[in-house]
């Protein structure tokens, strides 16, 4: 199939390579070098730029480096680049514009490339003096590095644009949690500081995280672990400061929901991401990460905020009782822990996975309604109210055939304001015509209405959704966080 009949499948090929790259970061920080782990997710690198290349992409497959993104033929990789931070910085550090990745790379060469990016020892060794020495020494011959200076015709470094502060608080709260996830896998003590510092600063800077869970609406954000629970303590931010928490409760509530799942780093990993239902031994050690997690954070020696234990313990509970950990005596979870609840099976219902179709909001909140006693009704009622039917970041098609974006709630859960992307029919804009609509009131002598909201691989049709139907396919509230990976179940986060 030729490049110019397929942008898309390109594009997702290209977003699929970022991922792995940041995923085998990842790898390469938390486990021995040469461990199976490492060698796994060196592998899925060398399969996804296969695949790039099968799908029509350019290669070798060039990679633009700034201080904030990954970039590819000059549009920006979003969603990869939210979990990138460790590269960027060491890209930074090392002064690098692009790495370019040759079709014939392996594992093991990238694995020595890694050498020269990830090792503090290594950051002098790809300066302009030394560059092509290194590369030769260490063997390397299908990936290639160009520097950020003038002289360097491959510098395509990107500007920032508007949304440069929320890729960078994003980009910190996925840090504090991935170090901490490092520090808990290695039995060291955790960095509090850390995860509260990255809520800290995302509210200071932001003043509310609203940008921020904008920016995570989108198709291509990350697939892993880590960036589910950043997702959950933006949800659970968001409501929390619409009912008018204090900054201290604020940075509170979100560093609890940001460790909630710290339990997962003492599940072993090839449980952890395993990508097909799992057997029922391997269900036991995933149904023990809430345990795992606040046994983990009661062992530390710093105070640990009684509600950051309850979350990590409670996450999975419901108030009818169902869900797990069994506890051994009769216990009522926190405001805390219920916030954290709505919003971690809202996250699950709605994200991306290999091995599932992300809901549109408005099917995930039917599902979360249908299956109300799984969750606390006030806090519930609350997180729909403050999110609305159609969340900030939510792509639309107006009735007039004009396609936009929710950009801000209104006084009903049904009158968002829109900015409008095209025209009706899907035309460009006019120079002259407003930016934004506002749902339900009149313009231009009609009433905008949302017909349907659009994903990545679908459209879904409004007036034909009805929130009460019980026949609406989807899983149930509980199997959300069951899981494909459960043994009797076929949908996970």
């Amino acid at each position: 199939m030729s490049r110019a009949r397929n942008p898309l499948r390109q594009r997702n090929a290209v977003i699929d390579f970022g991922h792995s790259i940041v995923q085998a970061v990842f790898n390469r920080l938390l486990h021995a070098r040469d461990s199976r782990f490492v060698a796994e997710a060196m592998q899925d690198v060398v399969t996804a730029l296969q695949r790039a290349e099968q799908a029509g992409v350019e290669m070798p497959l060039q990679l633009q480096i700034d201080g904030l993104r990954m970039c590819h033929d000059g549009r920006a990789l979003d969603g990869p680049s939210l979990q990138a931070r460790s590269l960027l910085e060491r890209c930074a550090e090392r002064e690098i514009a692009t790495l370019s990745f040759g079709n014939q790379l392996t594992a093991a060469e990238l694995n020595r490339v890694f050498d020269l990016l990830l090792l503090p020892e290594n950051v002098e060794a790809l300066t302009r003096g030394h560059r092509e020495a290194t590369m030769c020494a260490f063997g390397i011959r299908n990936v290639r590095v160009s520097l950020r200076n003038p002289g360097d015709p491959d510098n395509r470094r990107q500007q920032l644009g508007p949304d440069g502060r929320a890729i960078r608080n994003y980009q910190q709260l996925a840090d504090a949690l991935q170090e901490n996830h490092r520090l808990a896998h290695r039995d060291q003590e955790l960095a509090f500081d850390a995860a509260s510092t990255a809520v800290e600063s995302t509210l200071q800077e932001l003043d509310e995280p609203s940008m921020l869970l904008s920016l995570s609406m989108q198709d291509d954000v990350d697939r892993f672990t880590v960036g589910h629970s950043v997702r959950v303590a933006l949800l659970a931010l968001q409501v929390a400061r619409g009912l008018g928490a204090s900054r201290d409760q604020l940075v509170r509530v979100g560093s609890a929901a940001l460790m909630h799942d710290i339990g997962k780093s003492k599940v072993p990993q090839e449980v952890l991401f395993k990508q097909g239902r799992l057997t029922k031994e391997e269900w036991h050690w995933m149904a023990q990460h809430p345990r795992l997690g606040a046994q983990l954070l009661i062992e530390q020696h710093e105070h640990v905020d009684p509600r950051t234990v309850g979350a990590a313990f409670c996450h999975h509970m419901s108030p009818n009782g169902r869900g797990y950990p069994d506890a051994m005596m009769p216990m009522q979870p926190s405001a805390t822990s219920c916030l954290i609840r709505v919003c971690d099976v809202f996250e699950a219902l709605t994200a991306v996975r290999p091995y599932k179709r992300a809901m549109a909001p408005i099917e995930a909140f039917a599902v979360m309604l249908r299956n109300a006693d799984d969750f606390d009704a006030r806090w519930l009622n609350s997180f729909v109210k403050t999110l609305g039917l159609f969340p900030n970041g939510t792509r639309v098609e107006l009735a007039d055939g004009s396609d936009g974006v929710v950009v801000a709630q209104g006084e009903q859960l049904t009158t968002p304001t829109v900015r409008l992307l095209t025209a009706a029919g899907g035309e460009e804009l006019p120079a002259d015509h407003p930016e934004t609509v506002v749902i339900g009131e009149p313009f231009e002598g009609r009433v905008p209405r949302i017909a349907s909201v659009k994903t990545q691989d679908r459209e879904l049709a409004v007036p034909e959704f009805d929130p009460r139907d019980p026949a609406t396919h989807g899983p149930t509230a509980h199997d959300a966080c069951l899981g494909s990976h459960h043994p009797d179940h076929d949908h996970a986060h």
